[in-house]
């Protein structure tokens, strides 16, 4: 959708692609969250269309800081292997390319540790979690993280 006004060059189409947020965009605009520290190793997955197409990739890791250890792939954002209806045409390479980002998430977890995956796109949770990742969206981990005013 950020894309909306320059793939069709209508000022219309413009404006609406200037106010498209992901969700972490959003939320980090507002300022810091009242979060408490989860204690919790998450390791963030980019999904592609943020990190190579919006270059949003950062937002996550600003909002989800404060309240997780955040862990990092060694994958320089390798995609996950879902795109869409990708996993559905091709299904072989989709599987070798799930196969090599579930290696690069456990290896970026804590030894051990079933790692927590955070993924702002749900083809990209679906995906991998079919291959046994237990991956939440950052807005259900925020949730989990709210400090609680009425305790």
């Amino acid at each position: 959708m950020k894309d909306y006004g320059h793939l069709l060059g209508t000022p219309g189409a413009e404006a609406f692609a200037a106010r498209v947020r992901d969700f972490s965009e959003w939320v980090a605009a507002r300022g810091p969250l009242r979060l408490h520290d989860t204690g919790r190793s998450v390791v963030v997955q980019d999904p592609c269309h943020l990190r190579h197409v919006q270059r949003a990739h950062g937002a996550v890791r600003t909002v989800l800081g404060p309240a997780y250890r955040l862990r990092e792939t060694a994958d320089d954002g390798l995609c996950c292997g879902a795109g869409g209806a990708y996993a559905v045409l091709q299904p072989e390479l989709s599987a070798t390319l799930r196969a090599r980002k579930v290696e690069a998430i456990r290896a970026a977890a804590i030894d051990g540790i079933q790692p927590l995956v955070a993924s702002a796109n749900p083809g990209c949770a679906l995906h991998l979690g079919a291959a046994g990742l237990d991956v939440r969206h950052p807005a259900e981990l925020l949730a989990d993280a709210l400090e609680d005013d009425h305790a």
